[in-house]
């Protein structure tokens, strides 16, 4: 009975959290872009809307813009992100900005060449 009674409370607690994680801004699970005019983001989750950057350089501290594409608040497959031109890097950013222009989620990419 005490298992059971265990499991039970596991179980609410993780019901619980999970719309606070799928909600949470974030940029999927991806490590790697093709090396071409534009960058397909596979998942983005933004609670308010705002936009996603793509910068070319060695930190997002100094990364130059490529590109950028405005996204709608909840989950968006195939988020396609237009650039200015082919990165010059092995690797780029992704940078989720909310509606306030806050950046709520990064993440890097390795560009494959």
């Amino acid at each position: 009975m005490k298992n059971l009674t265990i499991a039970a409370a596991l179980a609410t607690a993780l019901t619980a959290t999970l719309p606070a994680i799928a909600s949470a801004d974030n940029l999927g699970a991806q490590f790697s872009v093709e090396n071409a005019g534009h960058v397909d983001l596979d998942r983005v989750v933004s609670e308010t809307g705002g936009w996603v950057e793509i910068l070319d350089g060695s930190s997002i501290a100094t990364g130059v813009l490529l590109g950028s594409e405005d996204v709608r608040p909840g989950l968006e497959s195939d988020v396609r992100v237009q650039l200015t031109h082919r990165p010059y890097r092995d690797n780029v950013f992704a940078v989720l900005y909310d509606a306030d222009g806050q950046v709520t989620a990064t993440r890097e990419l390795r560009v494959a060449n």
